[in-house]
């Protein structure tokens, strides 16, 4: 690989790697609002700023694809999988919109909502690691974890599934179906995230 060929793939990594921090710190913001009664008021504009940089960074890279073939491979790659968390941040941030005329979630499912929301999104950053690292060892560790967020989604729908409610009130039905939608979206950003981490390791043994 020529100078020139590596100092554009370096570009693209680091490039590709914001990406998917941008759309993280996105996801981060929509969460908080939906999971963190008390400490989620700063995420909406937070969330908001950073999708609107991500469309317009998006838009730019759109135009110019540095790095060579394997550049090209992995950046369209890549960029599909962070131009879908971007939607997923979007379907959020409606769904935290929508929350607001609602009161917070009872703990019962705030809980392990948060503790499924957090472990998906720590993968999404995880992701963002592997790209600049390139180790083979980080991806086998994210993609061992997509195991935990599916535990912890089928831990969620059982809790859901049961008939008693231990503040002895029915539970919601809103409030269930918008546990499930989220729930989905955090498995779907957990996946994306695995997606992303597979295709960082063709980056890095095409320059290696």
């Amino acid at each position: 690989m020529s100078d020139g060929e590596a100092g554009g793939q370096g570009a693209l990594i680091r490039e590709l790697a914001g990406l998917v921090r941008l759309a993280h710190t996105a996801l981060l913001g929509t969460t908080a609002v939906l999971t963190e009664a008390a400490n989620g008021a700063d995420g909406i504009p937070a969330a908001e700023k950073a999708l609107a940089e991500l469309s317009a960074r998006i838009e730019e890279d759109a135009a110019d694809t540095p790095g060579g073939r394997a550049g090209v491979v992995v950046g369209v790659h890549v960029g599909c999988e962070v131009e879908a968390l971007g939607r997923l941040a979007e379907r959020l941030l409606a769904a935290a919109w929508a929350r607001q005329e609602r009161e917070p979630f009872d703990e019962r499912l705030r809980a392990p909502l948060h503790g499924l929301a957090t472990t998906a999104l720590d993968l999404v950053e995880r992701a963002a690691d592997v790209l600049e690292s390139g180790e083979p060892e980080g991806v086998a560790d994210v993609l061992t974890s997509l195991h935990e967020v599916g535990q912890r989604q089928r831990l969620l729908y059982e809790l859901l599934l049961r008939e008693e409610v231990p503040s002895g009130r029915e539970a919601d039905p809103v409030d269930i179906a918008d546990t499930v939608v989220l729930a989905c979206c955090y498995q779907e950003c957990a996946d994306r995230a695995g997606a992303i981490a597979r295709h960082a390791v063709l980056l890095s043994r095409a320059g290696a």
